[in-house]
């Protein structure tokens, strides 16, 4: 009786698996393909930025962008941003990328006080 259960569990584990596939298997393989095809996408962009000396103005404004809130769309087609709503949602894409950009400026205005206070210490 022991034997027959053990020799059970295998092949229900493999049923249950087979199903899971056919229930799931097309979404597990999209999702594994896309999070590929990010990775690739990374890699390329890590060698671009490898050869591009000013890389890193872009890369500064995509980790300010990415933390700064989206824009989310109202039910009424005006958008709202930041506790204010606009009109269209692309006046309120403007008005983050207005953000995201000024804050990039600040960042890069308060790196070279810093540096400037550095070299006028020596």
């Amino acid at each position: 009786m022991l034997e027959a259960f053990n020799t059970l569990w295998p092949f229900v584990a493999l049923l249950v698996a087979m199903i899971a596939w056919r229930l799931w298997g097309d979404r597990v393989t999209r999702a594994v393909k896309a999070h590929d095809q990010r990775r690739l996408d990374a890699d390329l962009q890590a060698y671009a930025d490898r050869m591009n000396p000013h890389a890193h103005f872009r890369q500064s404004v995509d980790q300010i962008s990415e933390a700064t809130p989206p824009v989310e769309p109202q039910k009424d087609g005006t958008a709202k941003w930041n506790g204010q709503t606009y009109v269209t949602r692309e006046d309120a894409e403007t008005a983050r990328w207005r953000h995201v950009m000024t804050e990039a400026r600040s960042f890069y205005q308060d790196v070279d006080r810093a540096n400037r206070e550095r070299l006028t210490r020596r």
